[in-house]
């Protein structure tokens, strides 16, 4: 990468409903403090976001300049990403949407986050670019939203202090979801669709996205599965159920596992995440619940009507929603021990109480992975614990680095008292 660059971060995709978020992020706390641009197709679109966020938060952000492209012209988008230090992607779905972006991204060696949760897209992303990003230092790092960044650096949150504090490698890590409240978009929705579109006109696809080691090589997948049923958990004192956001997360935290080597590379590692529920009751109502969602997502006939009837495209949640909502992770990790042992416990928390997680709370945590990849660069290169190029992860991308930037904006990530107690 150049050593000086226009911009630190350009947010493709700024008028859509998430990227007016994050612009909105940056123009309510850093203002000019950070360079940035706002790109995407429309200019009088970008001009009419850069107005409505100056008028709301400074006469300065009139200044903020605005840079256009097209995914269809590949020299347009090139021209963007070699400006600044890091892209960051907001337009989806990424299958449709997402690929022009990344390989703009690596071929002008810029940095690059989205807040993607479509894990076969990313399985091709990883196929087709991650030995010439990791050749050149280029961190391509999808997932840095709700999908999946609270979930994967939680398990490394958990797995850190085992490894540090205990001297353990983690045999099983559970991610349960205490309490939530927020709403979903219509972007979202069509990301999901799109996705299970082509895995219905594809067998190979489908097969490969039903496999929690979708996104790693083979010779290191395990015998990790997903989780579907309901069970009593006597660590938490709860029921759990299963979250439909599994089948992003768990593939994402399993190649953090691959690249951090979590489990010294023997490929044992459990990873679990779960709807925490008070009774067995309400488990079984949220199981049958989910699956009745994912069952109807996955009938591609059944699209059309879903359309009539979902948010559309740039729809979503309304601003008391996003701005009254909160989410609460509860983190539980089980040491590896050998000859029958009882294993440590290790339990942390991951929240955040004044965001919701999917859009307010998604936009900043895209934007602070964008900025820890621009502002903290010699860190990043300077550490043994993080990868220096790739198709990545949050976890192997950034990690402890990302977790004190969220701290920082207001997040919960903390071990709970007593670190650790054994089962």
């Amino acid at each position: 990468m150049a050593p000086t660059r226009a911009f630190d971060v350009v947010i493709w995709g700024a008028t859509g409903f998430t990227g007016r978020l994050v612009a909105e992020h940056l123009a309510r706390d850093y203002k000019t403090g950070v360079k940035w641009a706002i790109a995407g197709r429309s200019q009088e679109r970008l001009e009419k976001l850069r107005l409505e966020l100056s008028e709301q938060y400074g006469s300065e952000l009139q200044e903020v300049p605005i840079l256009i492209g097209d995914l269809k012209s590949q020299p347009s988008l090139d021209s963007i990403a070699s400006q600044t230090t890091v892209m960051i992607s907001t337009a989806g779905p990424f299958a449709l949407y997402g690929t022009p972006v990344v390989d703009a991204a690596v071929r002008s060696g810029t940095h690059y986050v989205d807040i993607t949760g479509e894990a076969p897209w990313v399985s091709k992303i990883i196929a087709a670019y991650h030995e010439e990003a990791a050749a050149k230092r280029v961190r391509i790092v999808p997932c840095c939203g709700f999908d999946s960044t609270p979930f994967d650096l939680g398990a490394l949150l958990v797995i850190d202090h085992m490894r540090k504090q205990l001297g353990k490698q983690p045999a099983k890590v559970l991610n349960a979801v205490m309490g939530s409240k927020g709403g979903v978009s219509g972007g979202t929705i069509a990301s999901g669709m799109n996705a299970i579109s082509e895995m219905n006109s594809n067998p190979a696809l489908k097969a490969s996205a039903r496999d929690v080691y979708s996104l790693v090589p083979e010779e290191a997948h395990g015998s990790d599965g997903e989780f579907w049923g309901v069970e009593w958990c006597p660590e938490l004192g709860k029921y759990l159920a299963p979250f439909v956001m599994q089948v992003v997360n768990n593939r994402v935290v399993h190649r953090s596992n691959y690249l951090n080597k979590y489990d010294g590379g023997s490929s044992t590692l459990r990873y679990q995440e779960a709807v925490a529920a008070k009774s067995w009751l309400a488990a079984k109502s949220v199981q049958l619940g989910t699956l009745a969602v994912v069952g109807a997502m996955g009938q591609s006939w059944m699209h059309p009507l879903l359309k009539k009837l979902l948010p559309a495209p740039g729809e979503g949640p309304s601003r008391e929603t996003m701005m009254t909502g909160y989410f609460k992770n509860r983190v539980v990790g089980w040491t590896k021990e050998e000859g029958g042992a009882q294993p440590s416990v290790v339990q942390a928390e991951v929240a955040d109480p004044h965001r919701d997680g999917g859009y307010w709370g998604t936009s900043r945590m895209l934007l602070e992975a964008a900025l820890c990849l621009a502002l903290q660069q010699q860190e990043l290169d300077a550490s043994p614990e993080v990868l220096k190029g790739g198709v990545l992860t949050p976890a192997s991308a950034m990690g402890i680095f990302l977790v004190e930037r969220l701290r920082n904006a207001g997040q919960t990530f903390k071990i709970l008292e007593g670190g650790a107690s054994t089962a």
